[in-house]
């Protein structure tokens, strides 16, 4: 029997995970780049920026995708961890709620750049 039969996800269909947030990817990306460079996110006065500058310091020329073991955590872990990760220690601010616009802003603008500079790289 095909448990799949009664389409347990249709019951699921326009099941909001939050207050609508987004009409777009590029919209997401771009709220997330706007944080990037905000150093009143946290209270050390640092941005993502700060440590990333020009986004050194991620890693994209080793191809890896999320989740990876992180030295500065010590552990494999999302991109999802590393941006409260980051948000706790260097940023000393509150990590974002797994489900807010905040955090989806922040993993789309990573995902934009990472496509981006993969672009750039294959020319």
């Amino acid at each position: 029997m095909n448990p799949c039969a009664a389409n347990p996800c249709a019951a699921s269909k326009n099941t909001p995970i939050r207050e609508h947030a987004f009409d777009s990817f590029g919209q997401a990306a771009a709220l997330g780049e706007k944080m990037w460079k905000d150093e009143n996110l946290g209270t050390s006065g640092l941005a993502c920026l700060s440590c990333h500058t020009d986004h050194a310091l991620l890693n994209l020329d080793r191809n890896q995708n999320f989740p990876h073991y992180v030295k500065m955590v010590g552990d494999v872990v999302t991109l999802d961890q590393m941006i409260n990760y980051c948000m706790l220690k260097p940023m000393k601010g509150k990590p974002f709620a797994r489900d807010s616009k905040e955090l989806t802003a922040m993993a789309a603008y990573f995902r934009a750049y990472r496509m981006q500079y993969m672009k750039e790289q294959r020319k």
